[in-house]
């Protein structure tokens, strides 16, 4: 049964609804992380380095990061169905543009439009749980929402790679340009009827009032760089350095390394509900986030740094993703430092510092992949050595620790009335 909201015609199916916004975050995550199985593609197709590749890929987050703030305030005052039928047209046209060109300006105008559609999938999915389902369901049904985004991230990985080595990207590209096309339409024609109890201008204003109490509070600053140090493994492995430095470690297929990387998301759609679980028991979200963190932190060395039979390698990469999902946590800390009538601001802002956490990692280690290129190429297209990864990726354990520093200043329950 669909809910009723007084004073209007029934709400389409909740359920349909759902299913539609769960898709979209999936879409929106397979093509946050597909640049990661297509790099020499990539490479020979723009005549481009290792640093170009990672500036390509990052334009993506930087149409991502910064709208995470606004997105927030147009949810609240214009509803879902026109804005996220604007943001999967907007994704798959992105998808498109990258596909077909030739020219490397086209395809990162193509990776900025799919960050900003993407920027609307989180969001949405959680605003549609908030107000299509009662309060006691809305924790599942946003728990198994944000499962099947991690799921595109997983088919961002193998599937994909199957999939690129079968057809090439282009038309794998095209074909997913015009899902997101179809996806947008979809949602404009399923949602029919949607609550209409949103902002008006005069509340907007508050707004504002909120995100300068939650810039101007400290801890909200230092809750959310432990939250992006953590996330960098996860952006550099898993978004786009990840397959590549496992070929070159190991002599893997593309498919073979797209697998593998792969299971660091299967870790994080396991670890997730878990952390969740093991937070609510113990109360203890700072201690969670600083063992976690040393244990991605060693076992990131151990994967960086150690030949390893392939199955460990497999093994490795599902529990760095496992413990690094404790960094779900500090979007609970975010809210629990902040007023409770900025809660969505907090995560708003925890969610753009994170965003911007790839923007700045995955060109990073492209740049220095360049510099430290011995000049090996392959259909014109740059290799990279072990040495040269193992110089690159020296920069995930050392912003592990820097974040575990950091993380030991958290404090639990230090809310906004203490500061």
């Amino acid at each position: 049964m669909s809910m009723h909201i007084p004073g209007t015609k029934p709400l389409a199916s909740k359920w349909v609804v759902w299913t539609l916004a769960a898709l979209f975050y999936f879409y929106e995550y397979l093509l946050r992380i597909s640049p990661s199985v297509m790099v020499p593609e990539l490479m020979e197709a723009f005549s481009a380095n290792a640093g170009i590749i990672g500036l390509l890929t990052a334009f993506y987050l930087y149409a991502y990061s910064p709208m995470q703030l606004p997105v927030g305030v147009m949810m609240d005052r214009f509803g879902v169905r026109k804005l996220l039928t604007f943001a999967s047209v907007i994704c798959g046209l992105g998808a498109l543009f990258f596909g077909v060109t030739g020219e490397i300006w086209v395809a990162c105008l193509g990776r900025l439009m799919m960050g900003f559609g993407s920027a609307f999938a989180f969001v949405g999915m959680v605003f549609i749980c908030s107000h299509w389902f009662p309060k006691k369901k809305q924790a599942l049904v946003i728990g198994l929402a944000n499962s099947i985004g991690m799921l595109g991230a997983v088919f961002g990985g193998g599937p994909l790679s199957m999939a690129i080595h079968a057809f090439e990207y282009r038309p794998v590209m095209i074909i997913l340009g015009i899902v997101g096309i179809v996806l947008g339409f979809a949602i404009f024609f399923a949602v029919r009827r949607e609550p209409t109890h949103f902002l008006s201008s005069g509340e907007n204003r508050h707004i504002f009032k909120y995100l300068k109490m939650v810039i101007v509070n400290p801890y909200t600053w230092l809750n959310g760089c432990v939250a992006l140090l953590f996330y960098m493994v996860t952006t550099a492995m898993g978004g786009l350095w990840g397959v590549p430095f496992l070929q070159s470690a190991y002599g893997w297929s593309t498919q073979t390394a797209g697998f593998a990387v792969s299971m660091l998301f299967v870790g994080w759609m396991v670890g997730g509900p878990l952390t969740g679980l093991l937070s609510d028991y113990l109360q203890r979200k700072q201690a969670i986030i600083s063992s976690c963190m040393l244990l991605t932190f060693f076992l990131t060395l151990g994967l960086i740094y150690v030949q390893m039979h392939p199955v460990v390698v497999y093994i490795t990469l599902f529990f760095i993703g496992l413990f690094s999902s404790a960094e779900l946590l500090c979007f609970t800390y975010a809210i629990e430092v902040n007023s409770y009538k900025a809660k969505g601001t907090s995560i708003a802002f925890t969610n753009c510092l994170i965003a911007l956490a790839g923007s700045i990692v995955q060109p990073a280690i492209g740049f220095i992949l360049v510099r430290t290129w011995q000049g090996e190429l392959l259909h014109g297209a740059p290799i990279y050595s072990l040495q040269s990864y193992h110089e690159a990726l020296i920069i995930l354990p050392i912003m592990l620790l820097i974040g575990l520093f950091l993380s030991f200043f958290l404090r639990e329950r230090a809310g906004a009335r203490n500061l």
